[in-house]
């Protein structure tokens, strides 16, 4: 490789851009017991739900959750779990976006007593879990968010109603410039 070409350590890496904010209740819990994996699965019908850009992103969203669901599955040693979430998310014309997510969660006390329902539960801060995310929708004004990756910080929370929500800070992966 001729020096010209080698790139130092720290050039190129992906930046983030601030793109919107995901709140959706969750509506519930089945658990499927453990399986062959050895962590213990969980069905969570999500519930309403917001996802509204923040300024500067486009294109600008401002949908509501129609339906989602997330298959909850904790390591067997009880100190994580694995997020797979797919939702169908609208904007007020009805056009739809599909949403897919993957991700980590340290299952803290505070998590832990957020998704039994401990009356003494509080909304931790963000810090917890991570998401990777995609969109996929047909609708030109979208079409857009199919050329995007996401990152995202996940935290569980209660709202204000009390009842027990996921909260998300998404951003866009730009690719690195080969500035450091």
């Amino acid at each position: 490789m001729a020096s010209e070409d080698f790139v130092a350590p720290l050039e190129s890496f992906p930046t983030l851009q601030p793109a919107f904010v995901i709140r959706v209740s969750i509506a519930g819990q089945f658990p499927c017991g453990d399986i062959y994996t050895g962590s213990s699965l969980v069905g969570v019908p999500l519930g309403e739900g917001t996802l509204k850009s923040v300024a500067g992103f486009e294109p600008k969203l401002d949908m509501t959750l129609s339906h989602g669901h997330d298959w909850f599955r904790i390591d067997a040693d009880k100190t994580h779990a694995r997020l797979s979430v797919s939702c169908i998310i609208s904007d007020k014309e009805n056009r739809s976006i599909r949403l897919e997510a993957n991700g980590v969660s340290q299952l803290t006390p505070a998590i832990l007593g957020l998704i039994t329902g401990s009356p003494e539960a509080k909304t931790p801060p963000f810090g917890d879990g991570i998401e990777q995310m995609t969109i996929t929708s047909g609708h030109e004004v979208y079409k857009p968010l199919e050329g995007m990756m996401f990152a995202c910080s996940q935290r569980f929370a209660i709202s204000e109603t009390g009842q027990p929500l996921a909260e998300i800070r998404v951003s866009r992966i730009l690719c690195g410039t080969g500035d450091v």
